[in-house]
């Protein structure tokens, strides 16, 4: 039979224990076990008698089994006399008898080389059988696809739909959309290639790609600069989909892949919604809605809710992912855009990419240090001129601020003009705004500071409660918390008057009121 010698050296250490998979010692073939084989198959043992017995004595009678034409006599025997005379004894240590088993043949299948044949089992009996996709060749499964490499075009890999989805038209419906919405991107330069759809066989072929973008960012440390540019090409390549009314709904580090340029390009397009087109099956629901880690919260439920926003939310955990190495979520450069991608309530997020591209390559090409002092000095002309402030520069610049001082200098530059800011920035990141406002108290009460700062920062916190509707949460607390400080310990006259006022408005939560102690005489 037709064979290589390194396939049967892998046969050998797989069965000797060696392999990888970690087979029970009763049915790992040992000197004992060869020899039995041979008695019960009436075969010739020279080649057992001429030295110690180890894996290299295994591989050479395997070759000679099968020059002789009786390697799958072996295997048959092995399976089908050597470990069902040891089932009692597996069974009662645990194994599952028939699961062991099609995990051996699955290994002995991912080790045999020769093109298009397997081994199988049919009607318990061994044989050689002529396959199209070998488990040898075997790239990545998952539970809708697998996908094998080309042994005619090492430019290509095949995509397989699995044989248990073939049955189910949901599924095929969705293989066939996915090819036909990669197909219309062909050459785009931001998804990977795809050609030669089967509707028989249900295959296509798909550009060959070197590495996930998981996988490398795992596998190496990135320089800033290469970070960078991974951003702004994810960016890039979600800005190209949207263009072209394509939600990709499954946006993650796993979906990414080197393609034969050398650029990262979009892939796996299974759970995809183009809009520009009707389809006759809705996806509305799935068993693996993207990663979950990845994936915005009101995705999880219900696919169909995977709209522009779900995508940016996927596309910003894609880059906390790119900056940190992990998901841990750490600040890097881009948190003020992942925040706002990612708020909590979707109407304070990006209304598209080309808002959210513009931030990431402007936050990009940012210059290097400022002072807390001087980026407030400059906000404060900026807000002079405009009347406004940009929430995502502000967060962008919240965290760079190593200092922790810059929310003090805005509350004490622009006073009660900060607040409508401040508030935005609530809306896009409770956290954010919690940290900075803790910061900006830390900093009043670590030094000693002009009164009238004392009163600017005062009378801030002072209006972010009212503007806030005098809820009681953290950042409120943290306000009054403020206007008590200034008011008892700094001694501020104003601040105690207005601090009464606050003490006495039923309207204000009890929480709130009870931060403030009450002053006589104002």
């Amino acid at each position: 039979m037709e064979y290589k010698i390194d396939d049967l050296k892998n046969i050998a250490k797989l069965l000797t224990g060696l392999g990888n998979v970690e087979l029970p010692e009763s049915i790992k073939i040992d000197e004992t076990a060869l020899y039995e084989c041979c008695y019960d198959m009436g075969w010739e043992t020279s080649i057992l008698d001429e030295s110690n017995y180890n894996v290299e004595i295994l591989a050479g009678f395997l070759r000679q089994l099968a020059d002789e034409e009786k390697l799958i006599m072996f295997i048959d025997y092995y399976f089908n006399k050597y470990i069902e005379n040891r089932v009692n004894d597996l069974t009662a240590a645990g194994y599952s008898i028939f699961q062991l088993k099609d995990k051996i043949l699955t290994s002995l299948n991912a080790l045999w080389s020769i093109p298009k044949q397997e081994f199988a089992i049919d009607n318990s009996k061994f044989s050689l059988k002529a396959v199209n996709f070998k488990e040898y060749d075997k790239m990545g499964e998952g539970g809708f696809c697998t996908v094998y490499r080309c042994s005619t075009d090492l430019t290509r890999v095949y995509k397989v739909l699995n044989s248990v989805e073939k049955d189910d038209a949901g599924s095929v419906h969705r293989f066939k959309r996915e090819y036909e919405i990669m197909s219309k991107q062909n050459d785009s330069g931001y998804t990977l290639n795809v050609f030669d759809y089967d509707s028989q066989a249900l295959i296509y072929s798909i550009e060959k790609a070197s590495v996930s973008l998981e996988d490398y960012i795992e596998r190496r440390i990135l320089s800033d600069e290469e970070k960078n540019e991974i951003v702004i090409r994810c960016a890039e390549c979600m800005k190209y989909l949207h263009s072209k009314e394509v939600i990709h709904r499954d946006f993650h580090p796993g979906n990414i892949l080197m393609g034969n340029s050398g650029k990262w390009m979009v892939t796996d397009f299974g759970l995809a919604k183009d809009i520009s087109s009707k389809y006759s099956h809705q996806t509305t629901t799935t068993h693996a809605v993207g990663r979950a880690w990845f994936t915005d919260p009101t995705q999880l439920f219900a696919l169909k809710d995977g709209n522009y926003k779900t995508d940016m939310f996927s596309l910003a955990k894609t880059i906390d992912f790119i900056m940190n190495g992990n998901m841990s979520g750490s600040p890097h450069k881009y948190s003020s855009v992942v925040y706002k991608a990612t708020a909590p309530n979707p109407d304070n997020r990006y209304e598209n990419i080309n808002e959210m591209y513009a931030d990431l390559v402007d936050i990009c090409g940012r210059p290097d240090y400022e002072s807390p002092e001087e980026i407030a000095e400059k906000l404060l002309v900026e807000y002079k001129k405009s009347g406004r402030l940009d929430v995502i520069q502000l967060i962008d610049l919240f965290n760079g601020d190593s200092d922790g001082t810059l929310m003090w200098q805005l509350a004490t530059k622009f006073g009660q003009d900060i607040t409508g800011p401040f508030i935005n920035v609530i809306d896009v990141s409770f956290e954010i705004a919690l940290r900075e406002i803790r910061r900006a108290s830390s900093v009043m009460q670590d030094g000693f500071h002009p009164w009238d700062d004392y009163d600017c920062i005062a009378y801030w916190a002072i209006e972010v409660i009212k503007n806030r509707e005098n809820r009681n949460d953290e950042i409120n607390i943290e306000a009054a918390r403020i206007v008590e400080y200034v008011a008892s310990s700094v001694g501020r006259f104003k601040i105690k008057s207005a601090s009464n006022a606050m003490k006495n408005n039923s309207m204000i939560d009890g929480h709130i009121r009870a931060q403030l102690s009450y002053h006589e005489g104002y």
